[in-house]
């Protein structure tokens, strides 16, 4: 099947902003979804938001570890430096990250997101349908307002209004929107063509957008803004009280919506790159009841780290029934199993 490898975090160009009231061009690292708090000897982490509801609660829950959410980038940035023991990524590392670490740099796939598309729409108290191609024109500016023909189209009966999009994006280095802005381009030639054909941590977003640092902005820019959407990951989205507001995404008669069961069915022909990075997309996936924006989040260690025995205290526990048990009801999906047999093996690599 046609798929792309759709996997990690994205800052927003500062000449691609245009701000509008519900968000800041400012790129101010999201602490929200973290707690830097550990008992003596955890291994300390930091990175994506997309996974930090989990990576928090399972931290608190198995007393192993920290994690402060602020963005897959400056997670690495942190992992590279030495501030942290391990970090969460959405996306694997560029060469020039990869560069920058010192060691080998080890992937362990924890779980599978889906990337939701909530709205706040007026007068419109249920989730809408959107095309993949008509999300990808609300993003780089060719549709502008609600009542646009390719959005009324998908939802007939539904009473749109003539008002302006208010479009949220993230403002910080995203795995969040690397994952969503390869979608779009899969989806879109024309969104390609105008904000760039490869995902990027960074979109050069063509339409009028307001930014706002972690998904819990990007959630309060739509939950506090007028005929607004944006996009975040379905845990966030639960946090917000969003998830009853996520689109289905799909095409005429197969809409899909951000379920537990439709990530799995996603990750159902999840392939993975010897290193633990996946090599078949989750993305737009062909399956049936497949939710088309789908990702998986990583885990990142430094091989020989000084701090791996607790890295590897913390991950065994992230990886084990009891946490993978609890995704569910956090707005995620547990690993297909032989996506998680090969991350529990790879846990020698940290000694």
């Amino acid at each position: 099947m046609n798929r792309r490898i759709l996997l990690a975090a994205g800052l927003i160009g500062a000449s691609a902003l245009v701000i509008t009231g519900c968000g800041s061009s400012s790129s101010t690292a999201d602490t929200s979804g973290g707690d830097s708090s550990a008992p003596a000897g955890a291994a300390t982490g930091s990175g994506a938001s997309f996974p930090a509801p989990a990576y928090t609660q399972w931290c608190q829950d198995s007393q192993t570890c920290s994690y402060v959410s602020k963005g897959s980038g400056a997670g690495i940035k942190d992992l590279t430096s030495g501030v942290v023991a391990w970090a969460g990524s959405d996306a694997p590392l560029t060469s020039d990250e990869t560069a920058a670490v010192k060691g080998t740099v080890l992937y362990f796939p924890t779980l599978l997101g889906a990337v939701t598309i909530p709205t706040n729409i007026e007068g419109v108290s249920k989730p809408i349908n959107l095309t993949g191609p008509a999300l990808a024109g609300i993003f780089d500016g060719d549709i502008t307002t609600w009542n646009d023909k390719d959005i009324t189209a998908s939802n007939p009966g539904v009473t749109l209004p003539a008002k302006p999009i208010a479009v949220c994006v993230r403002a910080d280095s995203s795995g969040t929107s690397y994952n969503f802005s390869g979608y779009l381009s899969q989806i879109s030639q024309g969104f390609a063509d105008k904000v760039g054909a490869d995902p990027s941590k960074t979109p050069a977003w063509t339409a009028k957008v307001s930014a706002s640092p972690g998904n819990s902005g990007v959630s309060n820019c739509v939950k506090n803004g007028s005929n607004s959407i944006g996009y975040v990951d379905l845990a966030d989205a639960k946090q917000a009280g969003l998830d009853g507001q996520a689109a289905a995404i799909g095409v005429e008669g197969a809409y899909v919506a951000p379920t537990t069961a439709s990530i799995d069915a996603a990750g159902e022909d999840a392939q993975l790159n010897p290193d633990l990075t996946v090599s078949a997309s989750l993305a737009n996936s062909q399956t049936k009841g497949a939710y088309p924006i789908v990702a998986t989040t990583y885990a990142l260690a430094v091989e020989g780290g000084a701090d791996n025995a607790a890295v590897k205290k913390a991950l065994t526990y992230f990886l084990g029934d009891k946490a993978q048990g609890q995704l569910a009801n956090l707005g995620y999906a547990p690993l297909p199993s032989s996506m998680l047999s090969k991350a529990t093996a790879q846990l020698s690599k940290l000694g």
